[in-house]
Parts: C-alpha cells; structure tokens; sequence
C-alpha cells in the first residue's frame, strides 16, 4: 500500500510540473479586432497587440544573400554567400 501511495505522489507531481511549465509559454490572443468586429485570433508573446494591430511594429529588414567579393589565396573569385552588408563572407570579412 506505501508503494502504491508513492508511485500515485510521484504521479501527481509530474502532471502538476508540466502544468506549470506548460503556464510559463503562455501566449495571449490579440486584443484588437479586425476589420469585420471579429476578435483577431493572432497570439502575442508581449504585450497586447500582434504585429498587425500594433503601430509599433517595426519589420526586420530581410538582406538577400550575394556571392562574397574576396578572393581566395589562388586568385580565384570566392564562391561564398554571404548577408554581410560589406559582400564579404565569414573567411573574407576583417573584425
């Protein structure tokens, strides 16, 4: 009966433990509405608002990668992509 009372805690505590750490992920639904008055059904991690109600939003600019300008030791043109905005590649660039 005392193992099957401990096996039943240790049960009961791992379901409670991933209720929690399930809490801790929580994302909120948009507070705005759309266009028709439907509640908007995007989630949120912070604040209130979604990317598309908030005014705020500031869209991360998207580099498109290009072939390295470098050359490598044999004179050859590098074949390397890169999204650095100076066009030279991780082995090419100077820090």
């Amino acid at each position: 009966m005392v193992q099957h009372n401990t096996n039943m805690k240790k049960i009961k505590l791992t379901i409670a433990c991933l209720l929690l750490g399930g809490v801790a992920f929580a994302q909120t639904q948009c507070t705005s509405l759309t266009k028709s008055n439907v509640q908007c059904k995007n989630t949120v991690k912070t604040g209130e608002l979604c990317h598309s109600h908030n005014p705020n939003h500031v869209k991360p600019s998207e580099n498109t990668a290009v072939i390295c300008s470098g050359t490598t030791k044999s004179n050859a043109p590098c074949k390397n992509k890169t999204k650095n905005a100076g066009g030279l590649c991780h082995l090419h660039k100077q820090d």
